[in-house]
């Protein structure tokens, strides 16, 4: 897929060879989050387009990088960054480096990647947020887990070992640890989930 930038957050640094990796390697313009383009310029010799965030963990600025900064503390610098890029017009986006490091943080970005409706790629998968229908292909046996933080939410579903359809979501994490048995995998759920797709 064909993302019109890549958001870097400050988490552990995408692995040389890794699917996050590629995608950063790959990507049309790269946008990090505060601390993240540090990183981002010793691994890629290159600034980053823009460094969005507080700016209270950026050591220096990167030449050649638009730095912006943005107070607002009810927000975490990776929804700071999805923002900035929408109001760029880059609708077609992914996250990588959201996890490893502080667990606290891979929580708040992955959900907060749930409500902005952006796909996060790690070293070992991806988080997809789907309302609605969404397929996936993958190979059977793949890991897949879905996160629902609302209990009203009903699915049903195909493709996986330990079918979906009527599931009650009496907690967030009641549908991980399922299986692929297809090569594509078929969700229809009433309210926003979480699918994770491990590589």
């Amino acid at each position: 897929m064909s993302y019109d930038a890549a958001i870097l957050a400050d988490g552990e640094f995408p692995k040389r060879g890794g699917a996050a990796w590629e995608l950063l390697a790959g990507a049309k313009r790269v946008v990090a989050c505060d601390g993240a383009a540090g990183a981002y310029c010793r691994r890629f010799g290159k600034p980053p387009l823009a460094v969005v965030g507080d700016l209270d963990s950026l050591a220096r600025r990167p030449a050649g990088a638009e730095v912006v900064r943005v107070g607002d503390q009810d927000s975490n610098d990776l929804e700071k960054a999805v923002r900035w890029c929408r109001a760029k017009g880059f609708g077609n986006l992914v996250v990588v480096g959201a996890t490893g490091k502080r667990e606290d943080h891979l929580l708040g970005n992955v959900f907060r990647a749930l409500d902005l409706g952006v796909e996060v790629v790690s070293d070992f998968g991806r988080f997809v947020p789907v309302s609605g229908k969404a397929s996936f292909r993958v190979a059977k046996g793949t890991p897949v887990s879905v996160f629902a933080p609302d209990p009203a939410t009903r699915m049903t579903s195909k493709g996986l070992e330990w079918p979906l359809g009527g599931v009650r979501f009496r907690n967030l994490y009641c549908a991980t640890l399922n299986r692929a048995s297809a090569v594509r995998v078929s969700l229809t759920t009433t309210k926003p989930v979480l699918v994770y797709i491990a590589t």
